[in-house]
């Protein structure tokens, strides 16, 4: 584990949390710093930083901790299909399908839990220097849970461009989800997020939080459910769960924001399509949800 610790001096009265950090930490990108925040490894005069836009105060002291990097070529892969799709290939990123159940990244330094960086890594030597040491080849995530397809870049430029498409809101995401209810036709549901402060591990609608934004239109109306299809245009951690939860028609099976149930094991949320433009050409790519969502489906169809 190493350590960090910054007393705010004159000069930087003012600036954000995070672009501070990033200057005196110049070796780790500022998604990096930003999601350190969101773990609980940044405190500010001895109290969790609760966003990465604080502003700092003259002498406040800023306590960082960077968790060891983990060896992950010392986890073997499972002999069975993991169930990750290679997409489409391109020489400078990948279009992948993520299963549920496997996390994108390992989650901290101590974990043994073998992640969809893991197989990439094994599988495309190359990524191994791509971005971050932490999470080679990682410019966006979904949550354990959630099903889909990501871009993976296979070189630094393809992964700064990306980086700066997110960051611009210039990709396209598109996401289907079962809730529970019957929501209005289509809507905006514009409510910041942040942290939740007492459980630390849910993210909660905040007044202060960050500015967090979802347009959705219903699909079709099911059994005490809908399936909505969700176009996030800000990209906060649990945000169409958060949101969905916040207008009163949770993500089926979703335990952490209260929809639990039983036909489905897991959130029932897949991200569907993605679309951009890289170097002057545009590329849109979609894959079908998983069997599990479309069993769920067909049962809450046949419920009418």
């Amino acid at each position: 584990m190493e350590t960090f610790t910054y007393t705010v001096e004159s000069d930087v009265v003012g600036n954000r949390l995070d672009r501070l950090l990033t200057q005196k930490l110049r070796d780790r990108s500022r998604t990096y710093i930003q999601e350190l925040i969101e773990a609980d490894c940044v405190t500010v005069n001895g109290t969790y930083a609760n966003k990465p836009s604080l502003a700092v105060k003259l002498g406040d002291t800023i306590h960082v901790s960077i968790p060891a990097v983990v060896p992950r070529g010392a986890l073997a892969l499972p002999s069975g299909d993991m169930g990750v799709r290679i997409l489409f290939e391109h020489n400078e990123f990948l279009i992948v399908y993520k299963p549920a159940g496997l996390v994108v990244h390992a989650p901290h330094a101590q974990s043994t839990e073998v992640s969809l960086v893991d197989w990439l890594v094994h599988s495309f030597k190359d990524l191994k220097t791509v971005g971050p040491e932490d999470r080679p080849g990682i410019v966006h995530r979904l949550d354990k849970d959630t099903s889909g397809i990501l871009i993976i870049p296979r070189t630094n430029q393809a992964h700064a461009t990306f980086t700066a498409l997110f960051q611009q809101r210039s990709i396209e995401k598109t996401y289907l989800a079962v809730v529970r209810g019957h929501p209005k036709k289509e809507g905006l549901i514009d409510l910041a997020l942040g942290r939740h402060p007492v459980h630390r591990h849910k993210i909660a609608v905040l007044p202060h939080g960050r500015e967090s934004s979802t347009n959705y239109e219903v699909v079709s109306y099911l059994q005490e459910s809908t399936l909505l299809r969700v176009q996030p245009r800000t990209g906060r951690t649990h945000q169409i769960r958060v949101h969905c939860a916040a207008l009163g028609h949770p993500v089926l099976g979703d335990a952490t924001y209260g929809a639990t149930h039983t036909m489905i094991g897991r959130h029932a949320l897949h991200a569907y399509q993605l679309a951009f433009t890289y170097k002057g050409h545009w590329y849109s790519f979609t894959y079908d949800m998983p069997q599990d969502m479309k069993a769920l489906i067909s049962q809450l169809q046949t419920q009418l």
